[in-house]
């Protein structure tokens, strides 16, 4: 019998490195950037690309042709530009650079979605000598496309959502130069569309809609970033616009394509459109400040009989419901208790636009709200992502109410009894997510006290939602009990949605402000378990997606082992005991304190703050 002997190596060599080469399906190549000579370390010939065997000059080949998508040329000329202006420094002389962008495959497969990753050598001129690797990452690229499109997407007009408007005009605006054109901000709201919704129905009112979409799209699309921001309002970023004449032939031509009559059932109803337009730089150079002042434009437009655009002058600010003077101040209230009933819509905004600050008119709308519905406390409660707790921020108290802000261990002994209670009966209603009791002492025993204490014997709170992230709630409580009424449930919704969008600013700690919201929402999108300990306390002090999605309750300030697992003392091999108090360094441990073993890796955080806290970031792979 013939046996044959395998040499089978026992550590990496060039025939290991070669065989997984050909696996992983990359080009490898050296660039001597003295010679600009870049040549290929193995054949190319069986790969995607019509890339030759040595390109000599490099810089020619790259440049010339089609080989770089167009779209794609600005980013990889800043990808050249980083390495070529970088000189060695005193601990460093070599760096790695990636890009992402499409090249020219062979003729029949066209552009391909590809990763460059460059490993240059420096002196004390400039880079000298680059390997690197080219990889086909078309299809990945393709699929992650594919689903930040359907992310960013309003499925009925097929145009970029709430987020994803705000996101891409806040980039393009960050690109502008002095050179560019100047671009306008214009809001387009329908009149009418709410009578033809509920006359006519739902599916015929996203048919409504999907016509404004189409009328819109015709207009704005060549030369627009287009949202849709809400049910019946849509915005516009106008990319450039040459002219105020421009200007008014676009909004003219979509007022004229939007202008008409729907019918249904020999019932006819008309339909038009309102247009609220701020121009950079004049009326803000950001968003948000765009935003606000084309959204008092439209105001004005609604103000004027609809059907029309209005472009932001400063002098609308003082178009307000402020009372004279000279009037009684009871009268002057009598006044504002009933605009404020009659439209309550229409009056938050006035008072928003007239004091131009959200703290007065939140604190004004509580009393209000309390006065018209004979409450005894009206409060706004911010929501602290990072420690997942409800925090007073605004409050109104009747004669007969009691803050929750006052000290005394009648109050801070019922608090977590009374938050715990308002999170256990939050569901999904018509009207939002929203927490209800008629009567507080009737849950049992413990709660006879804390209503008795509190004077809170029923409420109705509402979840106060901005995207997909909650950032806190509004509610009304009685010390008697009573049932809620369907006005106030929409009154309450009402109010939420517009402290969401307009007038609550989302509250962080010092720790979470010091984390920017790009570093946020990396952790928030990671796999792992990833959360941010006080090594003294215990108390985590932030946590990402995946932690908050496998908890089901994680109310209170509590230790990471009692809050997420529920344990008495801290988990068996926690990596926190093996940081040194200020060190640098990282611990790789294997824990079990998710139901199965999993590696998890512990570093040390330093944060320059008065809080002088001690640290230790973890992250820990998911199962």
């Amino acid at each position: 019998m013939n046996e044959k002997n395998f040499s089978i190596p026992n550590e990496f060599n060039n025939e290991i490195y070669n065989l997984l080469n050909d696996t992983d399906n990359r080009l490898y190549f050296r660039w001597d950037l003295n010679t600009d000579i870049l040549e290929f370390t193995a054949s190319v010939e069986n790969s995607d690309y019509d890339f030759p065997q040595k390109a000599n000059p490099a810089s020619t080949y790259f440049w010339g042709g089609e080989l770089i998508h167009p779209d794609d040329r600005a980013e990889f000329n800043d990808f050249l530009d980083k390495m070529f202006w970088l000189k060695q420094s005193d601990n460093v002389d070599h760096r790695v650079f990636t890009s992402k962008l499409r090249l020219h495959g062979k003729a029949e497969i066209g552009y391909l979605w590809t990763e460059i990753r460059l490993l240059a050598y420096f002196n004390e001129e400039g880079p000298i000598m680059a390997f690197g690797c080219i990889s086909n990452i078309n299809d990945t690229q393709l699929w992650q496309m594919e689903l930040l499109h359907s992310a960013e997407t309003d499925v009925l007009t097929g145009f970029l959502n709430k987020a994803a408007t705000q996101r891409h005009i806040e980039e393009y605006l960050a690109k502008l130069t002095p050179r560019d054109i100047s671009p306008a901000l214009i809001i387009v709201d329908a009149d009418g569309f709410k009578a033809i919704n509920d006359s006519f129905g739902h599916l015929f009112g996203d048919g409504v809609l999907t016509d404004m979409s189409a009328a819109i799209k015709e207009v704005f699309s060549e030369n627009g970033i287009i949202g849709r921001i809400g049910g019946d309002e849509f915005i516009v970023l106008l990319k450039e616009m040459p002219s105020l004449e421009f200007l008014d032939k676009r909004c003219n031509e979509i007022l004229k394509k939007l202008d008409r009559h729907y019918e249904s059932n020999n019932v006819k109803l008309p339909f038009s459109a309102s247009i609220g337009i701020s121009l950079y730089p004049k009326h803000g150079t950001s968003y948000v400040d765009l935003f606000k002042h084309a959204d008092r434009a439209l105001y004005e437009s609604k103000s004027r009989g609809k059907n029309c655009y209005s472009i932001y002058r400063s002098s609308l600010i003082g178009q307000s419901i402020s009372v004279e003077s000279t009037r009684d101040p009871l009268h002057a209230e009598d006044i504002r208790q009933k605009a404020f009933q009659d439209n309550m819509l229409e009056f938050i905004l006035n008072l928003f636009y007239e004091t131009q600050n959200q703290d007065i008119t939140i604190s004004m709308c509580l009393g209000l709200f309390g006065k018209q519905y004979n409450l005894d406390r009206v409060a706004v409660d911010s929501f602290k992502k990072s420690s997942n707790q409800y925090t007073n921020a605004f409050e109104w108290i009747s004669p007969r109410g009691i803050s929750i802000n006052a000290n005394g261990s009648k109050i801070n002994d019922n608090l977590p009894l009374r938050y715990s209670l308002i999170n256990s009966l939050y569901k999904v209603t018509p009207y939002g997510v929203m927490s209800t009791c008629s009567s507080v002492s009737q849950r049992g025993e413990k709660y006879q006290k804390m209503a008795e204490d509190l004077k809170m014997e029923s409420f109705l709170y509402c979840k106060i939602s901005h995207g997909m992230n909650d950032i806190g709630c509004v509610g009304f409580e009685s010390s008697i009990e009573r049932d809620f009424s369907k006005e106030e449930c929409t009154k309450l919704s009402t109010f939420a949605v517009l402290l969401g969008n307009m007038l609550l600013d989302r509250r962080t700690d010092s720790i979470s402000e010091r984390m920017s919201k790009h570093f946020q929402n990396i952790l928030d999108h990671m796999q792992e378990f990833i959360y941010l300990v006080d090594k003294d306390s215990f108390e985590p002090i932030f946590f990402n997606m995946t932690v908050r999605q496998t908890l089901t309750s994680i109310s209170g300030v509590q230790p990471c082992y009692k809050k997420f697992h529920n344990f008495d003392s801290p988990c068996k091999n926690c990596p926190i005991f093996k940081l040194s108090k200020d060190g640098s360094e990282y611990i790789d441990v294997t824990l079990d304190n998710w139901g199965a073993p999993t590696n998890a890796r512990a570093y040390n955080i330093h944060w320059e703050d008065e809080t002088d806290r001690n640290l230790a970031l973890i992250i820990q792979s998911s199962f």
